[in-house]
């Protein structure tokens, strides 16, 4: 009981100013410098947009559409992933590609945007404009704030395995380091057998009584509260807990902030066993969410089956030349409360390309692979017939990928919540093909099950639509598997 009281104290979020200093700040010059341009071509190349028969609202108009597509494609290509901000040839890539693309889409909408001018040479200048000027911020940003200027000052509470995780995760996970910039001067156990060694670098400052004492002395922002839900917390660290809230210092779970920088669950790892450090809370049923989530799913597989019909003739003649075979392939895979349903794919591999070798990961430069099934690999235009799944209700849009059942069965010997993913409506992509590459081996597969069950534990529209955006991004850069 006493630790449902931390844990709803945990649960409630306080704005970061440190994270506004850093990001925001990037935001904002981004924005301006994008309206620089804007104005440039419009001013000088396109004077009649600024005439009186425009009025205030279209201008309005054009300057919200601009900044939107913006936002849209530097979400893309990762423009405001701060650990990406100081390596030149990734901000180089993905800030030219955003402003072409932007720039671009812009021109061509009708109505949203100033009309295209009968010269085709000034939409080179607003995209020049866009690259230059925000390229020059970028580098000069790159060389100023390439590590956290506010750094945030914090204690964790357990010295076990969940605390050195969370140690190892935002002080040596550089991309996370880059977002969150925190300084932790060690650890607080009621172990007395822990008190003054050292883990990671770190020492085990003292037990529950001493927290607040350390605490204040340090002037800590944050208290990371690293002891599983189950286990029951000592009266005296409790008390700590209470002094800290009163004293006006965020206590927060471990779990929590290694699921909001990681986006996948903490799985702890003991005597080559697997078990989730909060075993608790990780399917929620939402009737809201899945109304609104199936007609999502029925509308997307209409408009897909009309792009189906455009592409199909192109697959089929490059089948027919390149990859001597049936064009579709079926198998079948285990959906939601371990069902099994017959998927379907464009054929990727040759014919029978498991007959010798039986069930086996695709690895990467796989010789089974063709030549064609390898370009829709890349593009993800592969999975392009389980639309027809979709309509069926064996699938969702989003959700874990639907596993064979031998790998099922192979992997829940040695991950016993491994079925957990089958909990839900698996999905043609999902929240794991976004973050982390094919699975070919068991270490994959268990990254990749992280992420499957951060998905089945946060899933919401929201995170839905930024899914299906990542996945835009990783087609147009022909990054599939």
């Amino acid at each position: 009981m006493l630790f449902l009281c931390i844990h709803k104290v945990a649960a409630q979020k306080k704005y970061d100013y440190r994270l506004l200093f850093r990001r925001y700040i990037l935001i904002t010059v981004d924005v301006l410098l994008i309206l620089a341009a804007l104005f440039l071509y419009i001013r000088y190349f396109h004077p009649n947009a600024l005439q009186t028969y425009h009025t205030f609202l279209d201008n309005v108009l054009w300057i919200s559409v601009i900044v939107a597509l913006w936002f849209i494609y530097s979400y893309l290509f990762n423009l405001y992933k701060l650990s990406n901000v100081d390596r030149i040839t990734t901000t180089i890539k993905n800030t030219i590609l955003t402003a072409v693309l932007t720039a671009l889409t812009y021109l061509f909408m009708p109505f949203l945007s100033p009309t295209f001018p009968e010269s085709r040479l000034p939409a080179f200048v607003l995209m020049g404009a866009m690259i230059v000027l925000v390229l020059l911020w970028r580098l000069c940003y790159a060389a100023f704030f390439i590590h956290p200027i506010l750094t945030k000052k914090a204690i964790v509470v357990g010295a076990g395995y969940t605390g050195r995780e969370i140690v190892k995760t935002l002080l040596h996970n550089p991309s996370i380091y880059h977002n969150t910039g925190y300084k932790i001067y060690g650890y607080i156990d009621d172990d007395g057998n822990k008190v003054g060694k050292i883990y990671d670098e770190l020492k085990v400052l003292g037990n529950g009584e001493s927290l607040i004492k350390y605490a204040r002395r340090l002037d800590v922002d944050e208290i990371i509260m690293a002891i599983p839900e189950q286990e029951n917390l000592s009266a005296s660290l409790y008390s700590g807990m209470i002094d800290c809230e009163n004293a006006g210092i965020r206590v927060i779970q471990a779990t929590q902030i290694y699921e909001e920088q990681t986006g996948k669950v903490m799985i702890k790892i003991k005597e080559h066993s697997y078990y989730l450090t909060n075993p608790y809370s990780i399917v929620h049923k939402d009737n809201f969410y899945a109304l609104f989530n199936r007609i999502i799913n029925i509308s997307c597989a209409i408009i897909a089956g009309l792009f189906f019909i455009v592409v199909l003739p192109f697959v089929w003649i490059g089948n027919l030349l390149l990859n001597r075979g049936p064009l579709f392939y079926s198998q079948d895979r285990v959906g939601e409360n371990n069902k099994q349903f017959s998927i379907i794919k464009f054929r990727t591999m040759i014919v029978d390309a498991e007959k010798k070798s039986g069930p086996q990961f695709a690895q990467k430069n796989d010789a089974r692979i063709t030549k064609v099934g390898n370009v829709l690999r890349k593009t993800r235009l592969d999975e392009l017939p389980q639309f027809w799944n979709i309509l069926r209700g064996d699938i969702n849009l989003i959700g874990p990928r639907p596993e064979r059942a031998f790998f099922v069965d192979e992997l829940s010997k040695q991950i016993p919540f491994f079925k957990l993913r089958n909990a839900v409506k698996p999905g043609l992509t999902g929240w794991a093909q976004v973050k982390h590459h094919y699975a070919s081996d068991f270490d994959d597969t268990l990254v990749k099950l992280q992420y499957d069950l951060y998905y089945i534990k946060h899933r919401s529209l929201l995170l839905d639509l930024i899914i299906i955006f990542k996945t835009i991004a990783v087609m147009i850069k022909f990054k599939g598997t």
